[in-house]
């Protein structure tokens, strides 16, 4: 088996593997998605490596460069994301070659740590490779005696009505959130996503909120991913947009609001119902990469929208 770096020209051979392993279920698999993840992210493009065997691929594994402003200092990092290996090759041991590789390859690069949201089925693995279970997000929920009443379609809004606000955000970036805000990090994660579309609360003035929503088996819900705010943040703009919410939620018939993220709990001036908070949100999982520093001290301030799976 040889295992090598990837280039432009196997894009397709990786989606049909992709496809061939994962199937379409969960998320569609496409070239456009491949190359917005891993070529357009504004902190640089993707490391990803593959692995091949009598010249067929039959492996790969990509993590996504990432930054976060945590402590007062960036932290460079990796998320890992896609993997597949073809069902003919399970169980030998590539998955976990593939990504110590890359591992061993991002501390030589001075990455700082990896990070990602693991499922039931992927954990184990995981952890056997080094990774630290931090913890489950809290999320907080308000359910609505509206739903369903309603299902008109919501289309996202003009991001001219918000650029000057965005980039007022950017420029501030370590005021806000957890994710690093380089210039065109919002557009590239909020406004050309082609996963799904994603809506805005806005002023134009003072205050971002990011939704989409998500049809669910609890029903249709308004899934909240980040929410911004400039230090003059009046009354009566917060009134506005808790006013706004509650518009939106009614407008798309959702049977419930959701924001997952420690960054829901902190001096939120976000009104979700009276449901205490409850650790029930995507599971975190670490791995350190360089021995002075330990991930799992720092104080993190996740939103969804840093943690999101896509």
């Amino acid at each position: 088996m040889i295992i090598r770096k990837a280039i432009d020209s196997d894009i397709p051979q990786i989606i049909e593997l992709l496809r061939v392993s994962l199937g379409e279920s969960l998320m569609p698999k496409s070239e456009a998605l491949w190359r917005w993840k891993h070529q357009d992210n504004p902190f640089g493009a993707s490391p990803v490596i593959l692995a091949e065997l009598d010249g067929k691929l039959i492996g790969v594994r990509a993590f996504l460069h990432w930054e976060f402003w945590v402590d007062g200092a960036i932290q460079k990092a990796c998320r890992a994301v896609d993997t597949a290996v073809h069902p003919d090759h399970q169980g030998q041991g590539v998955f976990k070659k593939l990504t110590l590789s890359l591992v061993e390859a991002m501390e030589k690069e001075g990455i700082d740590l990896i990070y990602n949201t693991p499922n039931a089925d992927s954990l184990p693995g995981y952890l056997k490779m080094g990774w630290e279970k931090w913890g489950k997000l809290p999320l907080t929920l308000d359910f609505h005696l509206n739903s369903n009443k309603n299902k008109h379609s919501i289309n996202p809004g003009s991001w001219e009505e918000i650029q000057v606000l965005v980039s007022k955000i950017e420029a501030d970036s370590t005021s806000y959130g957890q994710t690093y805000l380089k210039p065109g990090y919002l557009s590239w994660r909020y406004q050309n996503s082609p996963i799904c579309p994603y809506h805005f609360l806005s002023n134009g003035s003072s205050y971002l909120l990011f939704y989409r929503i998500k049809e669910g088996k609890m029903g249709r819900e308004l899934r909240i991913c980040d929410f911004f705010s400039l230090p003059e943040f009046p009354k009566k703009d917060q009134e506005a947009l808790n006013h706004e919410l509650k518009k939106a939620a009614k407008l798309c018939g959702a049977r419930f609001s959701s924001f997952a993220g420690i960054k829901a709990k902190k001096n939120s001036p976000l009104k979700l119902g009276s449901v205490p908070a409850l650790k029930i949100g995507p599971l975190v999982t670490l791995r350190r990469l360089k021995p002075e520093l330990n991930p799992m001290e720092l104080d993190w301030n996740w939103s969804l929208g840093d943690l999101e799976v896509f």
